[in-house]
């Protein structure tokens, strides 16, 4: 299974604003630079997970962007099947229709069972269970590299 880059890029803003803690938030453009990734693609990616509650945006001086309760207390299989936005992540028989369909192919129960495994496996687990053995560190490497550019 391969995650889309949507859900790529809203893990990777998770897990930055879960280690930026409730009490400091993230601008787009510090998102941007941290993360290294468009601008662009965080705007939509920031829209989506407003919408859905796991982040809280606020307009103005003093406004940001950190995370929620229901991104912290939410399993990572949960968060990964309502990022993918698809109800078939694995296989689609009807998209272009297979020939085997009629004749009572198992292959979509057999990856339907598989990635339901997957979520199941990824739930046991939150955002706080990703843990670094130096965040600091992350950072300060890619600042070194900006700076020297």
């Amino acid at each position: 299974m391969k995650l889309n880059h949507f859900t790529d890029y809203s893990l990777r803003v998770l897990i930055y604003l879960n280690k930026k803690n409730k009490t400091a938030s993230a601008s787009l453009d510090e998102l941007s630079e941290e993360l290294d990734i468009l601008r662009n693609h965080l705007i939509k990616v920031v829209q989506f997970l407003s919408k859905e509650e796991l982040v809280i945006t606020k307009r103005g001086k003093n406004g940001g962007i950190i995370i929620s309760d229901k991104a912290l207390n939410t399993g990572l299989g949960t968060l990964i099947h309502l990022l993918e936005q698809d109800d078939t992540p694995v296989i689609n028989c009807h998209s272009k229709p297979c020939v085997f369909m009629p004749f009572s192919c198992q292959l979509k129960f057999f990856l339907d069972t598989a990635y339901q495994a997957f979520i199941d496996s990824m739930n046991q687990h939150r955002l706080s269970d990703i843990v670094f053995n130096n965040w600091e560190s992350i950072f300060a490497g890619r600042q070194n590299t900006r700076n020297n550019a």
